[in-house]
C-alpha cells in the first residue's frame, strides 16, 4: 500500500507542476459554475417577474436533476484524456519504465498508484461542484440535498470509469497524443456499443450492459441502482486488469494465446458478474429524490401488491403501425425501461415481444403491398425478417382485430387473466404509469362500466363525427379516452320490459333527440331511484325530450339560449367558471380554479332547481354576471347578434350551467352530474384549439372520477415540489454570479501560478 501511496503521490506532484492539470481544472470550473450562474439567474428572473407557475422545482426543471450535472456529464469525457494520455506514455518515452520493472514494484501496484492519482484529481475536479452545492443550498428553498448527492456519486463513478480506460490506453503507446486520441475512440466505442446486434435475443443484452451510455442518469435524476454502480466497479476493474496484463506481457514473454486467453477470460468474469447484476431479484435501488419521483407511487405499489402470480408482458409490434418503429429491435430496451418501475417490484415479471405486419387503423393496403413494404423494411433495417410473423400466423397466435392490428401490449396473469395496454398518439407515445396501474387494477378489481344510453339519437361512442363523444371514451390512442384509463365504456340499448344491468356504474344520457318510451322511462326512473350515479347532459333546443329525466332529479332547464357576447365568437360560445363549491368536489377541478382556466360551452340552457327530492344540488358552473343573459329571441347566432331585451324577461344575471347531485341511497353515496350543455365535450369542442386555457378535459377527468368515487383514474399524483422559491434577489445574484464566474477561477489561476512558480524557484 506504502508503494500505491508513493506512485500516486509523485504522478500527482509531476501533475500539478505543470500546467495541463491546472488549466483543465480552470475551464472546467468556469465551464460548469458559468452553467450554474445562468441557470440561477434565470430562475431569479423568474421570480422577479412572477412568472414561476408551472415549474416543478429549481433544481428539476430542466434536466431532472441538478442542474449543472449534465453538462457535466457531456463534456467530462473530453478532460478525463487529456489527464491520462501521459500516465504511462510519459514513462515509455523518457525511459524510466525501465526503472520502474527494475524496481520492487508490481504491475499491480504500478497501476493502482497511477489510477490512484487520478482518482484524487478526480476528486479535487468533482470537490469544486460542492461550492455549488453550498450555493445552491442557501440560495434554493428546501434544497434537496441527498438527489445532489446522488448525482455527484454517478459523475465521480462516470469519471473512475474514464480515468481506468484512459490509463490502459496509455499502456499502449509511448506517444502521449495516440493514447488521448485512443482513449476518446474507445469512450466513444464504449457509447455506441449499445445499439450493436440488437436484433440477437442475448447478445444484445451483453451490448447493452456494456454500453457506457447514458449511465450516470439514473443517479442524477436521484436513483441509486446496484447495477449502475456494480457497472463502473466492473468496467473500472476490467481496464484497470487490462493495464496489469499489458505490463506483465512487457515484463515476460509469453504465447499470443495465453495472452489472448487472458484477456478474454478477464472480459468473460465481467460478463459473468455483469450478468449477475442484471438479475431483477438481486437489484437493489434507493430514491433519494425528496417527494420519492424515481418510484411508482403508494397506489400503484399496492395494486401491484394485488397482482399475486406469476406476470407476462408480451408486446406484438405491427411493423406497419405508425409506432411499430419504436418496437423495433434497436428500442428493445426503451420498452423494457417502461416497465422498469413496475418489476422493480415484481422481479419475476418475464418480457416478451413478437413481430408481426398487417393492416393498421385507418390501412387498407393489399396483402401484395404489404410484403413489399416489409422486405423494405428488412433492408433497410438491423431486424431479422424470420422472425417477423405474417399477419395469417399472428391470426391464429392471437385475435388483434379489436385492437385494430396496432403495436399493443398484453398483459397476462398466471391464473389466465388478460388485458390489453396501449401506444398513444401523443408527445410521450409510451403508457406511463398511470396507464399501466389502470390496466393492472382492472385485472385484480370490476372496471367502472359507463354506459352511454343509445336508441334516441344521442352522442355516439363508436362514431367519430364532430358531435360525438368518441375522443374521450373508446379512441384507442387517445391516453385521455376512458377505455384507456381504466373505465369500460359501452353503448346500452333500453329493451322493453326489462331494465338497466345492475353492473352499470354509470348511465350517461347525452342529448336525447327523440322522447324516451314510457317503458324506457320507468326503466331509468327504477335506476335512480336504486341509487345509480348519472350523467345528463342536454342542449337548449331541445329541452323537452331530457325534461322528464331532470324531473327525476328536481332539476329543469331554463327556456332560452345562454349568451356572452366576446369579440371573435358566437355570441351563444359561453366561458364559464367553477363556482368555489364546485371545485371542492375535486383536487383536479380546484388546481383549474388556481389556474384561471375556463370551460368552454357552445350554445347552453341554464339550469335551475325545480323541487327539492332528496339531493344537495351542488352548483358547479356558472357564468359571469355581467354580460350574460337568456336569450329568448334569437335563433341564428351565426347569422343575428342578440340584444338585451328586459321587456320579455332578459336579464343580466350569473346562470349555473352544471349541478353536481348527491344523497344517501342504502348506506352508498348516489352521485349525478348535470350540465346544460352537451356539445362542450364533444370532439369538435375538445379538438379544437383555442388561445386561453381551458377545463374542458379536466372536466371528463373530474366528473368521472367523482362518478366512481376517485377509483380511477388511478391517482399518481404527488407532493408538490418544496424547492419553489430562491432566496436570491438580483442584487444579491449579481455578487454570486461575479463569485462563481470569475472569483473562483481567478483563485484557481492564482493558486496554480503560485505553485508553478515555486517549482520554478526551486
Amino acid at each position: 500500500m506504502r508503494a500505491i501511496y508513493k506512485i500516486a503521490k509523485s504522478e500527482l506532484g509531476t501533475l500539478f507542476y505543470s500546467p495541463i492539470a491546472w488549466l483543465i481544472l480552470v475551464i472546467f470550473v468556469f465551464q460548469i459554475f458559468s452553467c450554474f450562474a445562468n441557470l440561477l439567474e434565470y430562475s431569479v428572473n423568474m421570480k422577479t417577474l412572477d412568472q414561476v407557475q408551472g415549474y416543478q422545482s429549481y433544481m428539476l426543471f430542466v434536466i431532472g436533476g441538478f442542474a449543472p450535472y449534465m453538462t457535466i456529464q457531456s463534456t467530462l469525457y473530453l478532460y478525463i484524456p487529456l489527464l491520462t494520455m501521459g500516465l504511462m506514455s510519459r514513462e515509455y518515452s523518457s525511459g524510466s519504465i525501465k526503472l520502474l520493472f527494475s524496481s520492487p514494484i508490481s504491475s499491480l501496484q504500478i497501476i493502482l498508484g497511477k489510477y490512484l492519482s487520478m482518482l484524487i484529481y478526480g476528486l479535487i475536479m468533482m470537490g469544486s461542484v460542492l461550492v455549488l452545492v453550498i450555493v445552491g443550498y442557501f440560495s434554493i428553498k428546501d434544497f434537496d440535498l441527498s438527489l445532489v448527492l446522488s448525482g455527484w456519486l454517478g459523475l465521480y463513478l462516470l469519471m473512475a470509469t474514464y480515468a481506468a480506460i484512459g490509463l490502459f490506453m496509455s499502456t499502449l503507446t509511448s506517444y502521449q497524443i495516440v493514447a488521448a486520441l485512443g482513449t476518446l475512440t474507445l469512450i466513444s466505442f464504449l457509447n455506441f456499443i449499445g445499439s450493436l446486434w440488437q436484433h440477437i435475443e442475448g447478445v444484445r443484452e451483453v451490448m447493452y450492459w456494456f454500453s457506457l451510455k447514458g449511465r450516470a442518469d439514473e443517479p442524477i435524476r436521484g436513483l441509486i441502482c446496484s447495477e449502475d454502480i456494480l457497472y463502473f466497479i466492473l468496467v473500472s476493474g476490467m481496464f484497470l486488469g487490462f493495464s496489469v496484463l499489458k505490463l506483465q506481457f512487457a515484463r515476460q514473454s509469453c504465447s499470443m494465446s495465453v495472452k489472448v486467453g487472458k484477456y478474454v477470460g478477464l472480459v468473460a468474469c465481467v460478463a459473468l458478474f455483469g450478468y449477475i447484476s442484471t438479475i431483477p431479484q438481486l437489484k437493489c435501488f434507493y430514491d433519494a429524490t425528496a417527494n420519492k419521483d424515481r418510484t411508482i407511487t403508494p397506489n400503484s405499489q399496492e395494486i401491484l401488491k394485488q397482482v399475486d402470480g406469476g406476470l407476462t408482458i408480451t408486446s406484438y409490434v405491427n411493423l406497419l403501425d405508425k409506432f411499430g418503429y419504436l418496437g423495433m429491435p434497436s428500442n428493445w430496451f426503451n420498452t423494457r425501461n417502461i416497465f422498469e418501475t413496475f418489476t422493480r417490484f415484481k422481479p419475476e415479471t418475464e418480457l416478451k415481444s413478437y413481430y408481426y405486419y398487417d393492416n393498421a387503423a385507418g390501412a387498407n393496403a393489399s396483402r401484395e403491398e404489404m410484403d413489399k413494404a416489409i422486405e423494405r423494411l428488412v433492408l433497410t433495417s438491423d431486424i431479422n425478417s424470420k422472425s417477423i410473423l405474417t399477419p395469417e400466423q399472428m391470426r391464429e397466435k392471437i385475435d388483434l382485430s379489436a385492437e385494430e392490428y396496432r403495436y399493443v401490449f398484453l398483459l397476462e396473469r398466471e391464473n389466465g387473466q388478460k388485458a390489453f395496454l396501449r401506444m398513444y398518439d401523443d408527445q410521450g407515445k409510451y403508457p406511463s404509469e398511470a396507464e399501466i396501474s389502470a390496466v393492472l387494477k382492472t385485472m385484480i378489481s370490476k372496471s367502472p362500466r359507463i354506459a352511454f344510453l343509445g336508441g334516441h339519437g344521442e352522442r355516439s361512442i363508436h362514431d367519430r363525427s364532430g358531435v360525438n363523444y368518441t375522443s374521450f371514451t373508446t379512441v384507442l390512442d387517445s391516453r385521455g379516452a376512458l377505455i384507456n384509463q381504466g373505465y369500460t365504456p359501452c353503448t346500452l340499448t333500453l329493451s322493453t320490459g326489462g331494465d338497466i344491468p345492475a353492473d352499470v356504474d354509470v348511465l350517461v344520457i347525452a342529448d336525447l333527440r327523440k322522447a324516451l318510451t314510457d317503458d324506457e322511462l320507468i326503466q331509468v326512473k327504477r335506476y335512480i331511484e336504486r341509487g345509480g350515479n348519472l350523467v345528463v347532459l342536454g342542449e337548449p333546443r331541445r329541452p323537452e325530450y331530457i325534461a322528464p329525466v331532470l324531473e327525476q332529479l328536481g332539476l329543469a332547464f331554463v327556456p332560452g339560449v345562454l349568451v356572452q357576447p366576446h369579440e371573435g365568437y358566437a355570441a351563444d360560445y359561453l366561458w364559464v367558471t367553477f363556482t368555489p363549491e364546485g371545485a371542492e368536489l375535486e383536487p383536479i377541478f380546484a388546481r383549474m380554479v388556481e389556474l384561471n382556466n375556463v370551460l368552454t360551452m357552445p350554445s347552453a340552457t341554464a339550469i335551475y332547481e325545480t323541487e327539492n327530492v332528496g339531493f344537495e344540488a351542488i352548483p358547479v358552473f356558472t357564468t359571469g354576471t355581467m354580460k350574460c343573459w337568456n336569450e329568448l329571441e334569437t335563433k341564428n347566432f351565426s347569422l343575428e347578434d342578440p340584444t338585451l331585451n328586459e321587456a320579455i324577461g332578459e336579464k343580466e344575471n350569473a346562470y349555473v350551467t352544471g349541478y353536481a347531485l348527491r344523497r344517501d341511497v342504502k348506506g352508498k353515496e348516489q352521485r349525478v352530474f348535470v350540465l346544460g350543455d352537451a356539445d362542450c365535450i364533444s370532439n369538435a369542442e375538445l379538438g379544437v384549439d383555442r388561445e386561453f386555457r381551458r377545463s374542458n378535459y379536466a372536466l371528463i377527468d373530474g366528473m368521472f372520477r367523482w362518478l366512481v368515487y376517485d377509483e380511477y383514474p388511478i391517482d399518481i399524483s404527488r407532493p408538490a415540489a418544496k424547492d419553489n422559491d430562491v432566496y436570491l434577489t438580483p442584487a444579491g445574484y449579481a455578487w454570486v454570479k461575479i463569485f462563481l464566474r470569475w472569483v473562483c477561477p481567478a483563485i484557481l489561476v492564482l493558486l496554480g501560478c503560485v505553485i508553478w512558480f515555486s517549482r520554478r524557484m526551486k
